[in-house]
C-alpha cells in the first residue's frame, strides 16, 4: 500500500467517523439484526413435548390432530407457516411494539401505536389473571410451533420475532380486536385525516391503521335456517365473512382436532391466530359479521400551559407519560431509533394535533380475552353453551349467526357495550368534554341488553352488515325503541341486507337450492343506493355530449344484476361504485357528473365498447390465472374490486372462504367449503390457485369431519417438521 493510498484511507475513515458521530446525535443506532436471543436447538427440543400430526387432503387443507388442544395449536402454527410464513410473521410483528425492527415509516407508526394503546403492558399484567390455563397452553403451543418452524427454516426467519411467546400471540389478538370495531379509523382521523383511502380493501386499514387502504368493513353475509322452515327438515348455516383475499386478515382454512374428544372444528383463521374465528363442529357452527355500535369515545382534553397536566373535575391532574421506542431499519447493522412520549389520562391514550389534545377510550381497552372467547366458542356443544360463551363480551363487537345439531338457530348482536350516562346535551357520537370523570365509563351492558333473535318463529335469521332491527320483516324483529340511543346501534340497510330480507321472506319453505340462490344473488335491490343513483342519472340532461346520451341508454337497459354475461353492468358499476363506497371510506362522494364520463372513457379506451361482458371486466386474479366472476360491490355474491391498468377489475375482498353446514333430518352432518384461491400462498405450491375455478363456478367440496374421516381423506400425514 503506497503513501497516497494510506492517506486516502485515513481521510475516508475520518469522514466516516464524523458522519456516523453526527448521525448518532440525531438518533442513528447500531442495532443487532436479532433483537431477541433465539436458540434454534432449544426450539427444536421444545417441539418434542408436543404430540401432534398434520394431515392434508387433496386440496392441501391442513387438518391437524393433537393429543390436546394445545398440541393441535402447535401443529396449526407449523402448518400455517408451511403455507404462508411471511404473512404469519408480519402479522405477529405488529404487536411487538418496541421490539419491532420496523422496515419503514408505516411499521414505525404501528410500533408506536401498540405502545400508545398499552397492549404489551396490558398483556404482561393480565396474561395469567384473565386467561385460563388451557388458553395459555394453547397460546404457548402455537408459539412453539412457529419457533420450531423458524428453527428449521432460518433463511425465512424474521430477525426481530423469535423466540415467540404465548404473550406475543395474545398481544396480537388484543391489538387486532379494537381495529375491527373501528379504532383504526378513529386514529387515522385524528392523526392523518388528509391521507387518501382506497376502495375495495375490506378491513385492512383497521389493522394497518394508517395505510392508504380502506378502513371500512365492506361486508359479510350469514344465514341460518331451522328445520321448521326448510323443505326437508334440515338445519342449514351459511358462513360467508368477507375479508381481503390476501394479506394479514385474509382467511386461512384449517381444521383442529384433539384426541381427548373436546375439539373437532373446521373453519377459518387469520395469520398469527391459534383459533378458528368462523366455522363448524358436528355439534354447532357459527358465522361472524362486523357490526357498528358506538364502542369508541373521544374526549377533548384541556392541558396546562406547560402541557404536563390536564383539567379533570375542577383540578389539574398529572399526565401519565412513558417513552415509546421505534427502531427503523436502515441498512446492514444500522437502525434509526426514535423515542416519543406516550401520554395517558384517566380516559386513555392522548393524541395531540393541530386542533388540540384528545383522549381515546375503547371498549376492550382493559381486556385481552378475545382469543379466549374464540377458543371457547370452538368447544361449544349447543346453543346454550355458545350463548354462555357470548356472555363473556370479550370480542368488542361482532354479529354471530349460529346453528346447532338440535335445530336451534340464533342471531346475536355481540358488543362490549359501555354503560354511559344519559344526559341532555351529551352527544356520545361526537367529541366529549374531557374535564368530567363521570363521562369515563367503566361498566358494560350484559349480553341480554342487546338486540338478538333466538329461535324465531320465522324459522330463519340472516345478517348482511345491516340493521339488527330488520331481519325477518315480522314483529319478531327487535324494536329499536327498546335500546338506548347511547348504544349507537346501526339502522343502515346495505343492499345485501335489503335483498336478503326480501328474498328470504318470499320463500314459503327454504330448500337447499333456494338458500344458495339467495346467497349467490348478484342483484341490486330497487331501494338500494345504486338503483337510486341510476334513477338520478337517467333524469339528468346529457344532451351536450352524444357519447353520454348513448351511455345513458346503456344504463337504462341495465337490469340491476352483475352476472358474468351482463353487458350493462360494467358501465353501471364503474359509474356508481365510486359514489356508494366513498362514505364508507370517509371521503366526499364524487358527483355523477364526474364518475359517469370517467366510466365511459375507461370502457371505450380499454374495451372499445360501452357494453363488454361483465365477466371480461370482473376478474379473480392470482399469479398467471385470471378468471371471470359474477358479483359486485355490496351484492350478496360480494366481489369488491380494485381497478387495473388494463381497465379490468381485480377482486380484492368479498366472498372468499365460504362454508355451508347442514344437519340433515336423518342425523347426518355435512360441511361444505370453497376458498377463492387455495390452501397456500406459495406460488410454487399446487394449492396456490387450485380452487379458483370452483370458487368462480359457485360450487363446493365436502369437508371430512372427525379423526377417522380426516385420516381417510388424507393424502399426507406427518409430524410437524418431518414432511
Amino acid at each position: 500500500m503506497n503513501r497516497v493510498t494510506r492517506l486516502a484511507l485515513v481521510g475516508l475513515s475520518a469522514v466516516l467517523v464524523v458522519t456516523i458521530t453526527g448521525a448518532f446525535v440525531f438518533g442513528l443506532r447500531l442495532t443487532p439484526l436479532e433483537l431477541r436471543s433465539f436458540d434454534p436447538e432449544a426450539a427444536i427440543a421444545a417441539a418434542e413435548s408436543y404430540d401432534a400430526e398434520i394431515t392434508r387432503d387433496e386440496w392441501g387443507v391442513p387438518r391437524v390432530i393433537g393429543a390436546t388442544g394445545a398440541d393441535a395449536a402447535f401443529a396449526l402454527a407449523f402448518a400455517h407457516a408451511e403455507d404462508d410464513f411471511p404473512t404469519v410473521q408480519d402479522a405477529l410483528r405488529q404487536a411487538l411494539g418496541r421490539d419491532m425492527l420496523a422496515v419503514d415509516e408505516s411499521e414505525a407508526r404501528t410500533a408506536w401505536l401498540v405502545q400508545a394503546l398499552g397492549v404489551p403492558d396490558l398483556v404482561r399484567a393480565e396474561y395469567e389473571a384473565q386467561l385460563s390455563a388451557e388458553m395459555r397452553a394453547a397460546l404457548e403451543g402455537y408459539a412453539a410451533g412457529l419457533n420450531y418452524y423458524a428453527a428449521l427454516h432460518p433463511h425465512e426467519r424474521a430477525p426481530d420475532l423469535y423466540p415467540l411467546t404465548g404473550q406475543d400471540v395474545a398481544g396480537l389478538s388484543a391489538f387486532y380486536s379494537p381495529m375491527f370495531y373501528g379504532l383504526g379509523r378513529a386514529l387515522a382521523d385524528l392523526i392523518a385525516p388528509e391521507r387518501p383511502r382506497e376502495a375495495g380493501r375490506g378491513q385492512e386499514l383497521q389493522v394497518f391503521w394508517l395505510e392508504e387502504t380502506s378502513d371500512s368493513e365492506l361486508g359479510s353475509n350469514a344465514f341460518a335456517v331451522a328445520p321448521a322452515r326448510s323443505d326437508d327438515g334440515a338445519t342449514r348455516l351459511i358462513i360467508n365473512s368477507h375479508q381481503p383475499v390476501e394479506g394479514p386478515v385474509a382467511w386461512y382454512e384449517a381444521h383442529m382436532i384433539s384426541r381427548d374428544g373436546r375439539l373437532n372444528f373446521a373453519g377459518g383463521t387469520f395469520p398469527g391466530s391459534p383459533v378458528m374465528h368462523v366455522g363448524s363442529s358436528p355439534d354447532l357452527g357459527y358465522a361472524a359479521t362486523v357490526n357498528a355500535p358506538d364502542l369508541i369515545d373521544l374526549y377533548e382534553i384541556t392541558l396546562s400551559d406547560d402541557g404536563r397536566q390536564y383539567w379533570l373535575d375542577g383540578q389539574w391532574v398529572d399526565l401519565e407519560t412513558a417513552p415509546a421506542r421505534m427502531l427503523v431499519h436502515l441498512w446492514g447493522p444500522f437502525a434509526w431509533q426514535v423515542t416519543m412520549p406516550v401520554e395517558r389520562t384517566a380516559h386513555g391514550p392522548v393524541i395531540r394535533n393541530d386542533q388540540g389534545a384528545f383522549a381515546l377510550r375503547h371498549a376492550t381497552h382493559d381486556d385481552i380475552r378475545s382469543v379466549e372467547q374464540a377458543w371457547r366458542s370452538m368447544h361449544a356443544r349447543d346453543l346454550d353453551e355458545y350463548q354462555g360463551v357470548m356472555e363473556m363480551l370479550a370480542m368488542g363487537s361482532t354479529n354471530r349467526i349460529v346453528a346447532d345439531a338440535n335445530g336451534r338457530i340464533a342471531r346475536y348482536y355481540g358488543a362490549r357495550m359501555p354503560l354511559r350516562i344519559e344526559e341532555p346535551g351529551i352527544d356520545w357520537t361526537g367529541i366529549l368534554p374531557g374535564d368530567r370523570s363521570d363521562l369515563i365509563w367503566t361498566e358494560f351492558a350484559p349480553l341480554d341488553a342487546l338486540p338478538h333473535m333466538i329461535d324465531p318463529a320465522a324459522g330463519y335469521v340472516l345478517e348482511a352488515n345491516h340493521s339488527p332491527f330488520r331481519v325477518t320483516g315480522t314483529d319478531e324483529d327487535p324494536d329499536p325503541a327498546a335500546f338506548p340511543a347511547s348504544f349507537g346501534i346501526e339502522t343502515r340497510m346495505t343492499n345485501r341486507g335489503l335483498q336478503a330480507v326480501d328474498l328470504m321472506a318470499a320463500l314459503e319453505t327454504v330448500s337447499r337450492e333456494a338458500l344458495l340462490a339467495v346467497k349467490f344473488d348478484d342483484g341490486y335491490h330497487p331501494g338500494s343506493e345504486i338503483m337510486t343513483l341510476r334513477t338520478r342519472l337517467l333524469a339528468m340532461d346529457w344532451s351536450h355530449d352524444p357519447a353520454l346520451v348513448e351511455a345513458a341508454g346503456v344504463i337504462a337497459a341495465w337490469d340491476g344484476r352483475t352476472n358474468m354475461e351482463n353487458r350493462q353492468a360494467a358501465l353501471a358499476v364503474k359509474t356508481f361504485a365510486p359514489i356508494t363506497t366513498a362514505p364508507l371510506l370517509g371521503i366526499t362522494p364524487p358527483p355523477l357528473e364526474e364518475t359517469f364520463p370517467a366510466a365511459v372513457e375507461r370502457l371505450v379506451t380499454h374495451f372499445q365498447t360501452l357494453e363488454p361482458e361483465w365477466g371480461a371486466v370482473n376478474r379473480l386474479m392470482r399469479g398467471d390465472q385470471s378468471i371471470p366472476l359474477d358479483g359486485g360491490p355490496d351484492v350478496l355474491r360480494a366481489v369488491y374490486p380494485a381497478p387495473q391498468e388494463d381497465g379490468t377489475y381485480r377482486m380484492v375482498a368479498g366472498d372468499g372462504l365460504t362454508f355451508l353446514a347442514e344437519w340433515l333430518s336423518d342425523g347426518e352432518f355435512a360441511l361444505w367449503a370453497v376458498h377463492q384461491f387455495g390452501a397456500s400462498t406459495r406460488a410454487d405450491s399446487p394449492h396456490f390457485t387450485d380452487q379458483m375455478e370452483m370458487f368462480a363456478a359457485e360450487t363446493w367440496r365436502r369437508v371430512p369431519m372427525g379423526e377417522a374421516d380426516v385420516r381417510a381423506a388424507a393424502v399426507e400425514v406427518y409430524r410437524p417438521g418431518a414432511r
